[in-house]
């Protein structure tokens, strides 16, 4: 893809696809489910780069910045999207005979995942440029924190919706509670996990990366055994969100230990083979039928959201003072989606049958529209912002 200029990872995506169930079928379905285990080690693994990737000086040299961008990105895409889908909705031949109460909540999730992003790209990308600077740190730093911002609101967005469809009481706000109380104890659970990581390369002289992907599959599995305990037990749906505990637990090491600069380099160095089969899994993973029925609203929703990021860009840019020179490219690096908002789907799909599995299928499209398109965006921005340090 260098010759070509095009990034590593649009690469990665292209031969899984063509590797994938619908075209070689070298990577059938049965194989994509006995290797899921290698994208929840490959997402662990890129929340630590992400966490470790967040500098506390750097989020507050440009601290005005980053939170107008967090704001306003996140009130325009929402609102935005959800406005226009309520009003086009009907264009949608998958919500026949839809009344008020489910346009609503139909519109309201679709814009919720608009605002999602994609940490793993954007990271991936900017070590493929080796990119520095004030665009590469508010871009990182933005999508980082509304990837946190996104599983809160999710809470909140989901316990309205399933008042509007339901009708059967208030807004369940025990639930948005129970949600905030995980994400707190997850974050809490990363920083002692990253100080036991820091003991472990301190005194027993470990090797980093082996760390990480020992660490990080013993997250997912304590999460996963956790959670099917309590269930079981107790009746409680209890998820600790093991790739907050792992960002969290990066971020420890790089701003509260003396091994964060070499940890991010040791990291780094590892991660070409953790990206050729995290975005080749995601390639196999495409699902070309849901494509060729859904293209078209998703391409849709794909360009209404762009035209919101580009505003609420040019909004927080101009809120902040930033140069336009760089508020006028800060939406080329919020395109991506992947893993969060394919997560959030399969949650509306298990909460809401009827009205959630068209929602994902119309989002898978557009979100693969945006994994293609978003890596390019942001290469492009990098380089015209003069912080890649490769062509």
């Amino acid at each position: 893809m260098k010759y070509i200029r095009l990034p590593q990872i649009i690469g990665y995506i292209i031969s899984g696809l063509v590797f994938g169930p619908y075209f070689l079928e070298l990577i059938d379905k049965t194989a994509l489910t006995d290797l899921s285990f290698i994208n929840s080690l490959a997402l662990a693994f890129i929340a630590f780069c992400a966490g470790s990737e967040l500098r506390i000086s750097n989020i507050f040299n440009n601290l005005k910045s980053i939170y107008m961008l967090v704001i306003s990105q996140t009130i325009v895409v929402f609102t935005g999207v959800s406005i226009i889908v309520f009003f086009l909705i009907d264009l949608i031949k998958v919500f026949p005979d839809i009344d008020l109460a489910a346009r609503i909540a139909v519109s309201m999730m679709i814009g919720i995942i608009s605002v999602a992003r994609s940490p793993s790209s954007t990271i991936a990308i900017i070590n493929e440029t080796k990119a520095k600077g004030q665009y590469t740190n508010i871009v990182l730093s933005v999508t980082i924190v509304i990837d946190v911002v996104i599983i809160v609101l999710f809470g909140i967005v989901i316990s309205v919706c399933q008042v509007l469809i339901s009708t059967k009481g208030p807004v369940n706000w025990l639930f948005f509670l129970a949600l905030l109380f995980e994400i707190i104890i997850a974050l809490v659970l990363g920083f002692l996990l990253g100080k036991i990581i820091v003991f472990l390369i301190e005194y027993l002289k470990v090797e980093f990366p082996i760390v990480v992907i020992c660490t990080g599959f013993m997250v997912i599995q304590f999460n996963h055994l956790l959670g099917n305990y309590l269930k079981e037990t107790h009746n409680l749906a209890v998820n600790f969100e093991p790739l907050l505990i792992c960002m969290s637990a990066g971020f420890m090491v790089q701003n509260y230990s003396n091994h964060g600069k070499i940890f991010l380099m040791k990291m780094d160095k590892a991660s070409l083979l953790i990206y050729i089969a995290f975005f080749t899994m995601i390639g196999a993973s495409i699902n070309i039928e849901v494509m060729k029925n859904s293209w078209m609203i998703g391409l849709a929703i794909v360009l209404v959201r762009f035209l919101m990021l580009y505003f609420a860009s040019f909004l927080s840019g101009k809120l902040a003072g930033d140069k336009p020179e760089i508020y006028n490219r800060y939406w080329l690096g919020f395109i991506t989606q992947a893993g969060v908002s394919l997560g959030l789907l399969t949650e509306i799909a298990r909460r809401f049958p009827e009205i959630g599995v068209p929602i994902q299928s119309i989002l898978i499209a557009a979100i693969t529209v945006n994994q293609f398109i978003g890596p390019v965006a942001l290469k492009y921005a990098l380089q015209k912002s003069g912080e890649s340090q490769s062509q």
